[in-house]
């Protein structure tokens, strides 16, 4: 997989501004990312893409195949919500365009229901 290096002033802002809003997101806006997530379906591919977002991510063992986090049981939490919306996917596709994400996001009327609660009655789906 090939990642970007050369990227633009314009790109590296965007990617400074996703990540300042995904730490506020994940610190203050809580149930916006149980939402979002309710809406997430996929699985990780495994590309790294997302450790590579403004900078490589130190814990990241690129020389396994494909790529891993050494410290998966204990990884901050920004990085276990990630992607929180498509928003994140957008900055993800900058570092690696070729090698899609394993996540896409359903349409909101689409999300499923939080458990105990009805379908209109405010819920707001489950978290992973």
């Amino acid at each position: 997989m090939a990642l970007r290096t050369d990227l633009t002033a314009t790109e590296r802002m965007r990617l400074g501004w996703g990540r300042l809003r995904r730490m506020y997101l994940a610190t203050f806006r809580r149930a916006y990312v149980r939402e979002s997530l309710a809406r997430r379906v996929g699985d990780c591919n495994r590309t790294g893409a997302c450790c590579h977002l403004m900078f490589t991510c130190p814990i990241l063992d690129v020389k396994s195949e494909p790529v891993r986090c050494r410290i998966q049981a204990h990884k901050p939490s920004v990085c276990k919500l990630f992607p929180i919306d498509e928003r994140d996917l957008r900055d993800r596709d900058i570092i690696s365009p070729d090698a899609p994400c394993g996540f896409s996001f359903l349409p909101p009327e689409e999300a499923p229901a939080r458990p105990g609660k009805a379908a209109g009655d405010g819920g707001t789906g489950g978290s992973r």
